[in-house]
């Protein structure tokens, strides 16, 4: 076998060449997740479209042992393998130049389980160990060689062969079953699958608990029940029956609302031990995070709501980005967005106690901050390289890409907007599909011409979101509103493009005996639009909530909305609070204007609206307070929501609402950790000591705290009972095996804020106890602690090295964001760059990251310079609670 490398400038690094594309691939792999590698045998049915000298395709840190091409006829044609592994690429080379024709590339190879929680991977779990894939983005290279872009769609036959005594599962049901001579082994065959891109192929192996669920009955867009299973680590069999329960009604709503059949020919539900991501939709083998899928009735109310709302968004991939993939990265929008959407829909109409309209509209305000940067990617944003494939996959891929199809199915209608997404289903079905094809359908069932094609396109294909500036006018009894658009930018953001959009505006008219909503296509920077009946007593220019923008009033205008601000719907008090924020953000709005507009909303009933304003009001405290105004805006806060919290209770009432539970656990944060309430560290202290033990009874048991303020109690158990309250929480961290368990543990590690304690837990992290998925848990915790921030940077600096090995791709890009919180001035951000700019080049993803980073940094200290910081001393003074 003969290795050498081409002349680096041939290197394929973008999107593969064009004259060569699999047919079909048939994959076996021999793996012991006990052992540190396994072996793989693969072979490639492609077509050669020309006359070539080479083969391009991918593949890295796989140790090929041999490679065999056949030609048409048979027989095999000389050729060579070049790997060229800084760029993930494998070259087929020929001896000589053959014609086009159907190839055969058979590769027999090993490879180290992955390290990184990519490809074909392992984890152990106290004696067990488990072999798992996450193929997403581009890490089935490091699995298998193959074609790896989601362009390259094709039928798969996969066998394993794997220790006698595990259970391994993959695409597609199992066919049949083999035992070694020595019976050790058994080769496990399954079914062809449909077309699939590389990366959402699925396999694992381990001792997995398994549960059968009952089949999901045929209906009339199934022909035939679908056999359903959960897959678990050792010992969570007892925790798999709500997952099996919802993913049992969530399918048969996407296939009434699709018309299309669940597409594979099972649905199995694994959640793995350690996992970089939340969850990921393979086909037929969707696996999780396990934290992310398991409850039982130990677990609290958001448990519960958590994995409903993770299997709603995995099962809609199974259309979306399954049954209908996409061409090329830079939609991958189209995955996300959808499922992100479908989500919500899903949720709403089965359990409409979850208020998922609510959560989207957060998420979709959250995607609007990062919309607020310069820096900020387009939805449909150009992916030149591997950087910008592991950084697509962030809120504007998913919040508002969900939130622009919110936007235009508003506008055309449910019905109508639903008959464009099944003509795009059923005329794509097993292969892909773009952003273009997409508008086309929507296009044609919108009957609106090239004004829907337009509006969706000024939103996919450049950043930012508008703010529209409206005035009502009102002359002779004639009502008029004025609406100009602009790029919405924060104070201090200037930016030379004049963008525009075309936007559905709708907006809500109050009359004295009536409430009306209006829609306007708003697609010229400044335009007039004469409105129906009366003047309005006053006007909401966000109806619903359902537009992707920020509006503007006048200052009579806010004052009017302020009055009523309790008349408007929950989704419509959340974009007045945003109102509010963003003209704050801007330099327009006093922080006082914010402060006086929290005790309107903090009453509700509903988590979103009264908790509404409290991510700016902690801005406000960190940012523009001294301590002594500090000290007095957190005793009005606090005495502002603790008689919320007194109504509701510490704990969970049987039989309450999740609305309910919701609230208690947003208000319990805050006053513990940010408005450091005494009374509410209390009760969250004697709920964490009776946890740990530390109550007198000496015993570990965590179901001692409400199950939903778990994490908070043990938090503040370990920031008030130093030493011996941190060696419990450590010990009772490696003891455990459940992983919301451990989650919870090692975030209260993380938050002692006693120095000698805060060096202990930032050691630890680097330690084999901690998995690399838990990475973020520990050190996100230091980083929420002010007191920690500095001596956390400084101890990274010198660990940089250890720290970055133990990152996964998913988490290396965002490295600089990690080691941001509490900064903001030029200075700081400034000594952050010059840090992170010489080593983001090896952080995939890295470059973006940080300029997003230091974007927000230089915002914040912008925002920080222009307020004036008196007159909040001196409201803070007048309203120091008694």
């Amino acid at each position: 076998m003969s290795f050498a490398s081409a002349a680096p400038d041939v290197v394929p690094t973008g999107k593969l060449p064009a004259d060569a594309a699999p047919i079909s691939y048939t994959l076996h792999f021999k793996a012991d997740p006990r052992q540190d590698r396994f072996e793989g045998h693969t072979t490639i049915q492609v077509q050669l479209k020309a006359p070539a000298e080479r083969v391009w395709l991918h593949a890295q840190k796989l140790d090929i042992a041999k490679l065999q091409v056949s030609g048409a006829d048979g027989k095999p044609i000389a050729a060579s393998a070049h790997p060229h592994p800084d760029v993930g690429v494998l070259e087929v080379r020929f001896e000589k130049t053959i014609p086009a024709q159907k190839l055969a590339l058979d590769f027999q190879y090993s490879a180290p389980f992955n390290a990184e929680l990519q490809g074909l991977y392992k984890v152990k779990v106290g004696d067990d160990s488990y072999a798992m894939t996450q193929m997403e983005p581009i890490s089935a290279r490091v699995a298998f060689p193959g074609f790896d872009e989601p362009r390259f769609k094709v039928p798969f036959d996969i066998s394993l062969t794997v220790p006698v005594q595990d259970v391994a599962v993959a695409n597609t049901l199992q066919t049949s079953e083999k035992k070694s001579a020595d019976g050790k082994w058994k080769t496990l065959t399954f079914a062809t699958t449909k077309p699939l891109p590389t990366y959402l192929v699925a396999l694992a192996i381990g001792p997995w608990d398994v549960v059968e669920g009952k089949p999901i009955p045929a209906n009339a867009v199934r022909k035939n029940a679908l056999p359903l299973r959960g897959l678990g680590p050792r010992g969570s069999k007892a925790r798999l029956g709500w997952a099996l329960e919802t993913a049992a009604a969530i399918v048969p709503f996407f296939e009434d609302y699709t018309q299309q059949a669940y597409p594979f020919d099972k649905l199995d539900l694994l959640g793995a031990p350690d996992f970089s991501a939340g969850a990921m939709e393979n086909a037929g083998l969707i696996i999780y995070r396990d934290a992310a899928l398991l409850a039982d009735d130990k677990s609290g109310a958001g448990q519960f709501r958590g994995v409903f709302n993770i299997n709603a968004h995995e099962i809609a991939h199974q259309w979306y980005g399954d049954l209908v993939t996409v061409p090329w990265w830079n939609d991958i929008w189209l995955n996300e967005s959808y499922a992100t959407w479908g989500q919500a829909k899903v949720a709403m109409a089965l359990h409409p106690e979850y208020q998922a309209d609510l959560g989207a509209l957060e998420g979709r305000l959250f995607a609007m901050g990062s919309d607020s940067l310069l820096s900020t990617r387009k939805i449909r944003q150009p992916i030149e390289n591997h950087g910008d494939i592991q950084s697509a996959f962030d809120g504007i891929t998913y919040q508002k890409g969900a939130s622009v199809l919110t936007m235009f199915e508003n506008w055309v209608g449910e019905d109508t907007f639903r008959k464009g997404m099944r003509e795009y289903l059923a005329s794509h079905a097993f292969g892909s599909g773009s952003a273009d094809e997409l508008i086309a359908s929507l296009t044609r069932a919108s009957g609106k011409g090239d004004a829907f094609a337009k509006g969706m396109r000024s939103f996919l294909d450049q950043p930012g979101a508008p703010l529209i500036k409206v005035q009502l006018e009102c002359k002779a009894g004639k009502p008029s509103l004025d609406l100009a658009q602009s790029r919405y930018l924060p104070y201090g953001v200037m930016s030379k493009d004049a963008q525009q959009w075309t936007v559905p505006v709708c907006l809500r008219l109050e009359h004295a005996d009536r409430s009306d909503t209006q829609c306007v296509l708003l697609d010229q920077p400044q335009q007039k639009f004469a409105l129906e009946g009366a003047c309005p007593d006053w006007v909401m220019p966000n109806a619903d909530a359902r537009g992707y923008y920020r509006f503007e009033l006048d200052a009579e205008g806010f004052a009017q909305l302020a009055k009523v601000s309790a008349k408007l719907n929950a989704p419509e008090q959340l974009m007045y609070a945003d109102a509010l924020s963003s003209a704050f953000s801007r330099g327009t709005l006093p922080p006082t204007s914010l402060l006086d507009a929290m005790p309107a909303l903090a009453t509700s009933d509903l988590p979103q609206v009264a908790t509404a304003l409290l991510w700016r009001y902690q801005w406000i405290t960190e940012h523009l307070a001294d301590e002594p105004t500090r000290n007095a805006l957190n005793a009005w806060a606090a005495s502002l929501y603790a008689p919320s919290m007194k109504k509701l209770g510490w704990r969970r009432v049987e039989g309450e609402s999740g609305t309910t539970t919701a609230l208690r656990s947003r208000l319990a944060n805050f006053l513990a950790f940010e408005a450091r309430d005494p009374a509410a560290r209390a009760a969250l202290n004697q709920q964490g000591r009776s946890a740990l033990g530390l109550d007198g009874s000496g015993k570990v048991d965590l179901t001692r705290a409400d199950a939903d303020l778990l994490g908070d109690a043990l938090t503040v158990a370990v920031q008030e009972g130093g030493a011996a309250a941190f060696d419990v929480t450590q010990k009772a961290y490696e003891a455990s095996r459940d992983t919301r368990h451990r989650y919870a543990l090692l975030s209260a590690l993380g938050s002692t804020s006693d120095p000698a304690l805060s060096a202990r837990a930032r050691d630890y992290g680097l330690s084999k106890a901690v998995q690399l998925g838990e990475m973020g848990m520990l050190y996100g915790a230091q980083m929420s602690e002010p007191k920690n921030r500095a001596a956390t940077w400084q101890w990274m600096t010198e660990h940089y090295d250890a720290f970055r090995a133990r990152l996964t791709p998913f988490s290396a890009g965002r490295m600089p964001g990690m080691f941001s919180d509490g900064r903001c001035s030029d200075a700081e951000a400034d000594s952050l760059s010059e840090y992170f700019a010489p080593r983001v080049k090896d952080l995939v993803g890295g470059e973006r990251g940080l300029k997003q980073t230091l974007e927000r940094i230089r915002q914040c200290g912008a925002l920080r310079g222009h307020v004036d910081a008196k007159p909040l001393a001196e409201w803070a003074a007048m309203h120091k609670a008694r």
